[in-house]
């Protein structure tokens, strides 16, 4: 079973803002919000913005339990709620050749050569916009769906940001790229495999989850 769940957070408190200024908190908060869990069961998650709403998205395995994330970066004090959905009817109906809305929000990366025979290379982030849109449409070869024909590319980018932090002592500095659009399912396995597991890295930083709808 896969649940699909938003909490809003309010933009007014001090805590809420300090969590979104570093994904290493808000990380820290999502995974509080499910019992200890195994490498292969951890949650992706994303924030959104809805309108003037933010929500803080959670795919997972396992119902959440948003009751500190109100406490900490909501509104406690109205008994306030949150959604969770069976996400897994809805994706039991995907079917290969047919063209769904989409959403991700993620980090494009390369690997560039150091010159050490047999060494992977440097992961560099990709800056440029082109750059960040080819690496989605390389990536969707690989994730079981080709971007549509029915717009002039298939797909936009509707936010980039640059996001600087500490992790662990460590400066990291990470591109965070939102796409949204049109795709198309070309193997339903593959497909299924990259909702579940989430496409690209800094998957522990609020990327990687690719959401779907129908038109």
């Amino acid at each position: 079973m896969i649940h699909l769940s938003r909490v809003e957070i309010n933009l007014r408190r001090f805590e809420t803002m300090k969590a979104l200024s570093s994904p290493e908190i808000m990380h820290a908060a999502v995974m509080s919000s499910f019992p200890a869990m195994s490498e292969d069961n951890r949650p992706l998650w994303r924030i959104d913005g809805v309108g003037e709403c933010v929500y803080i998205i959670v795919q997972s395995r396992t119902k959440p339990d948003f009751t500190h994330i109100v406490e900490q970066f909501g509104w406690p004090a109205s008994n306030q709620k949150w959604d969770s959905l069976d996400y897994g009817p809805f994706l039991s109906r995907i079917e290969e050749g047919k063209v769904y809305r989409f959403r991700l929000r993620a980090n494009p990366t390369k690997s560039v050569w150091n010159g050490v025979k047999g060494s992977r290379g440097k992961v560099c982030d990709h800056i440029t916009a082109e750059q960040q849109l080819q690496w989605l449409r390389t990536k969707a070869g690989r994730c079981g769906f080709s971007i549509s024909e029915r717009d002039t590319t298939g797909a936009s980018i509707v936010k980039r940001e640059v996001l600087r932090f500490k992790s662990k002592g460590n400066s990291v500095t990470i591109s965070v790229v939102t796409f949204e659009g049109f795709l198309k399912v070309t193997d339903r396995e593959a497909f299924l495999k990259s909702i579940e597991c989430g496409i690209g890295r800094a998957k522990a930083y609020g990327c990687g989850m690719l959401s779907v709808s129908k038109l």
